[in-house]
C-alpha cells in the first residue's frame, strides 16, 4: 500500500510544486490543473479496468445500456428505481455510444473523463475570476483534489460525477457574467440556464445544492450591494428552484421516498447521539468486524490532513475578509468553508456518515478557495525561505493522501481480484460467474438476491432483480426457516429465481464482487439453513451452484 501512495504523490507533487511558483503563466497553470485532474482520474481507471466495479457504476451502466438498446430514456431500474428519473448521464453516454460504436464501459470512461476536465477547468476559471490571480486559482484546484471524494467516489461512473462539474460550470458562468457587465450579462445567461437545466435532469442532490448555493449567492449580493438589480443572480436561483421542484413532482416523485429515509435516519442518529442514547461512531470505525481496520500510520496521515485544514482555515478566512469581502462569491466560499467543518460532525454517527460525506464534496469548493488564499499568504510571509514552496507542495500532497484515506475504506484503495489467471485459463469470481451464467442461460427472469450479487445480476447480467429491505429480500435470505410469508412475497413480486449467497460480504457493495485475498479476515458464512430452507419449497429446485452461491428456481416443478 505504501508503494501505491508513493505513486500517487509521484504523479501529483511535481504538478503541485509548479503551481506554487511565481513564474508560471495563467495558461500554464490551467494546463497543469487539467493534467492533475486527468492523472488522478487515470488512477481510478487503472483501479477497475476492464469493467465497472463500484455499485453505483453497475446501476448507471445498466441504465445506459438499456437506453442504447431500446432507444428510450426513463427505463426501469429494479435495484435503484430513482436513477431512471435522472437520465442525464445515460443520455450523454448513449449519444457517445451511438456516434462512436463504443460499448458502455469505454463510453462511460470518456464521459466521466470529460466531466473531470470540466470540473477542474471551470473551478480554475471560477477561482481566477474571484481571486484575480492564476496562482490562487491553480493552488485552489490542487487543494480541491484533496477532498474526501476526489480520487475514488467522485471519479466513478455515476450521476453526481457529471452533475457536480456542471454545478461548478454554472458558478463559473455567473462569475464571468458579474465581471463582464453591460451586454455580456445576457451572453452568459444562456450557458448558465442550460447548465442548471442539465443538472436538474442529471442528479437530485446536486440540483438541490445548486438551488441552495445560488440562493445564498443572491443574499451575498444583496448584503454587499443592497439591491436586487443585475448582476444579482436571483433569476437564476429562482430558475434553479422552479426547475428542481417541477422535475421532482412531475417526473421524479420517487426521489422523495428515496431520500426521506436517508435524511430521516441521519437526523435521528444525530439526535440520539446528542442525547446519549447511542454512542458516537469511532473515527475510522468499520460497521463490520470482518472489515480490515485502517492501520495506525494511515489514520495519523488522515488526521494530520484534517488538522492542517483546521490550522490553515483562520488565515484563509482573514485573507478573505481583508481582500475579498466586497465580492459575493468570496463570501459564499467563506460560508461553505465553515459549513465543511460542520459536516465533519455528521461522520460521527453511522447513518449520517454518508450525508456528511456527500455534502463535503460541495462545500470543499469554498474551502479550497479559502485555503488557497491562506497558501498565498504563507508564501508571501516565507518568500525568502527556500523550503517554503516544497513545504507547501508537501502539505497539499498530505491533503490529497489524507483526504482519500478519510473518504474511502482502506482495504479497497487497491484493486481487488475479480478475475485470476491459472494454467493459461481465466477464472472469474463466484458472483460474477453466477451473473454471467444467468445472462447466458436464463432468458428473461426475475431474481431476488443480496445487494452485491444484485448489482452484478443487473449489469452485466441484464436481469430484473430485487434486493434490500423493501420488499424484505434481506430478511427472506437471512432466515434459517421457510416462513409462511416468504413464498407469498416471491409470488407477489413475481420473483422466480432466488440467489442464496452464504457469504456475509454478499451484501457489501464495496467488497462483495471479488475473490477473498490472502491476509484478509476469514469470510463470514451464514448458517446452512439459510440456503437449505428453500429445498422445502413445493416447486423449488437448485439450478446453479458455485461454492457458497446457489440459485433456486422456485417454479421448476410444475
Amino acid at each position: 500500500m505504501a508503494l501505491y501512495w508513493l505513486g500517487v504523490l509521484i504523479v501529483a507533487l511535481p504538478i503541485i510544486y509548479r503551481l506554487t511558483s511565481r513564474e508560471a503563466s495563467t495558461g500554464e497553470r490551467f494546463a497543469l490543473v487539467c493534467l492533475l485532474g486527468l492523472a488522478l482520474y487515470a488512477i481510478k481507471i487503472f483501479h477497475d479496468v476492464p469493467q465497472f466495479t463500484f455499485f453505483d457504476e453497475l446501476i448507471h451502466s445498466y441504465n445506459a445500456r438499456q437506453a442504447e438498446l431500446d432507444h428510450q430514456l426513463f427505463q426501469e431500474n429494479s435495484v435503484l428505481e430513482v436513477t431512471r428519473s435522472f437520465p442525464g448521464l445515460a443520455s450523454a453516454t448513449t449519444a457517445l455510444m451511438t456516434l462512436t460504436g463504443l460499448s458502455v464501459y469505454p463510453a462511460g470512461l470518456v464521459v466521466v473523463g470529460v466531466a473531470r476536465l470540466v470540473l477542474v477547468g471551470a473551478l480554475f476559471l471560477l477561482f481566477l475570476r474571484v481571486g484575480g490571480s492564476g496562482r490562487v486559482a491553480g493552488l485552489g484546484v490542487a487543494i480541491y483534489a484533496g477532498n474526501f471524494n476526489f480520487l475514488s467516489w467522485g471519479a466513478q461512473y455515476a450521476y453526481e460525477s457529471l452533475a457536480l462539474p456542471l454545478l461548478v460550470m454554472v458558478m463559473m458562468a455567473l462569475a464571468e457574467r458579474e465581471s463582464s457587465g453591460g451586454r455580456a450579462l445576457r451572453s452568459w445567461a444562456t450557458p448558465a440556464l442550460l447548465g442548471i437545466a442539465a443538472i436538474v435532469v442529471t442528479h437530485h442532490l446536486t440540483s438541490y445544492a445548486t438551488a441552495g448555493f445560488l440562493a445564498l449567492l443572491c443574499v451575498a449580493y444583496w448584503y454587499i450591494h443592497r439591491n436586487w438589480r443585475p448582476p444579482n443572480p436571483w433569476p437564476f436561483a429562482a430558475a434553479a428552484v422552479a426547475l428542481a421542484v417541477a422535475w421532482l413532482f412531475v417526473v421524479a416523485s420517487s426521489t422523495v421516498g428515496y431520500l426521506t429515509p436517508v435524511l430521516g435516519d441521519a437526523v435521528e442518529a444525530i439526535w440520539n447521539t446528542i442525547v446519549g442514547e447511542d454512542p458516537p461512531r469511532g473515527v475510522f470505525e468499520s460497521s463490520s468486524d470482518a472489515t480490515p481496520a485502517t492501520p495506525f500510520p494511515a489514520r495519523m496521515v488522515a488526521l494530520a490532513a484534517l488538522a492542517l485544514l483546521a490550522v490553515a482555515l483562520p488565515t484563509g478566512l482573514q485573507q478573505i475578509w481583508r481582500r475579498y469581502r466586497d465580492q459575493p462569491f468570496a463570501l459564499l466560499f467563506l460560508l461553505a468553508a465553515l459549513g465543511f467543518f460542520g459536516t465533519l460532525a455528521l461522520r460521527l454517527t453511522p447513518p449520517a456518515w454518508e450525508t456528511g460525506n456527500r455534502a463535503s464534496e460541495f462545500l470543499f469548493i469554498g474551502l479550497a478557495f479559502v485555503l488557497a488564499c491562506a497558501a498565498i499568504e504563507a508564501l508571501r510571509r516565507w518568500s525568502e525561505r527556500r523550503l517554503a514552496r516544497p513545504l507547501l507542495a508537501g502539505g497539499i500532497g498530505l491533503l490529497l493522501v489524507g483526504g482519500s484515506i478519510s473518504g474511502w475504506p482502506w482495504d479497497t484503495q487497491l484493486a481487488q481480484p475479480m478475475r485470476v489467471s491459472a494454467h493459461g485459463g481465466t477464472i472469474v469470481s463466484p458472483p460474477l460467474s453466477m451473473a454471467e451464467w444467468a445472462a447466458e442461460r436464463v432468458p428473461g427472469g426475475r431474481f431476488a438476491a443480496d445487494t452485491a450479487d444484485a448489482g452484478l445480476l443487473l449489469e452485466p447480467g441484464q436481469k430484473f432483480v430485487l434486493t434490500g429491505r423493501s420488499p424484505a429480500i434481506e430478511d427472506l435470505l437471512d432466515s434459517e426457516r421457510l416462513e409462511a410469508w416468504q413464498l407469498p412475497l416471491l409470488r407477489q413480486n413475481r420473483l422466480r429465481y432466488v440467489v442464496s449467497d452464504r457469504r456475509a460480504v454478499g451484501r457489501d457493495t464495496l467488497r462483495g464482487y471479488f475473490f477473498a485475498q490472502r491476509g484478509s479476515p476469514p469470510t463470514e458464512l451464514a448458517p446452512k439453513g439459510a440456503i437449505t430452507k428453500l429445498n422445502r419449497a413445493p416447486r423449488a429446485a437448485r439450478m446453479y451452484t458455485n461454492g457458497t452461491i446457489t440459485v433456486f428456481d422456485m417454479e421448476a416443478r410444475r
